[in-house]
């Protein structure tokens, strides 16, 4: 139940901010990064936008399938590199806005939980190997 929660949770969120990098770029920009988007960086990061549409669309659980591993594991990469990127910013540039640190708080804290059910999978996983079936 919880592993539900936390993946339908990660997914709504992915889907939230896809919609607004597609539709509010510069305002999503202005508040993590406190910069304008120039030049190539409208298309690409409406593209980036579309691509979390998308990713969160597809980590939706449905209701028949009964393992949802795969959607823990793209939600789990992706919240990852997504915090290790947005700290890296904050060290290494001096694109700072508003958001940038929550952002970083909020996708480390995703990887956790989602790191942790996947965790928890391994061993369900590991356990059913050993144990003889009936």
């Amino acid at each position: 139940m919880l592993q539900r929660v936390i993946v339908v949770t990660a997914a709504w969120l992915e889907i939230v901010v896809g919609v607004t990098a597609i539709t509010a770029l510069g305002v999503m920009c202005r508040l993590l990064f406190a910069a304008e988007p120039e030049g190539a960086a409208m298309p690409l990061g409406r593209l980036a936008g579309v691509a979390l549409l998308a990713l969160g669309i597809a980590c939706l659980p449905s209701r028949s399938a009964e393992s949802c591993r795969n959607a823990v594991l793209g939600l789990f990469v992706y919240n990852f590199g997504t915090a290790t990127l947005l700290a890296w910013v904050g060290f290494a540039t001096t694109l700072r806005g508003a958001l940038l640190w929550p952002g970083v708080l909020l996708h480390v804290v995703i990887a956790v939980a989602l790191l942790t059910q996947l965790l928890a999978m391994r061993r369900v996983g590991a356990l059913r190997r050993i144990e003889p079936e009936r």
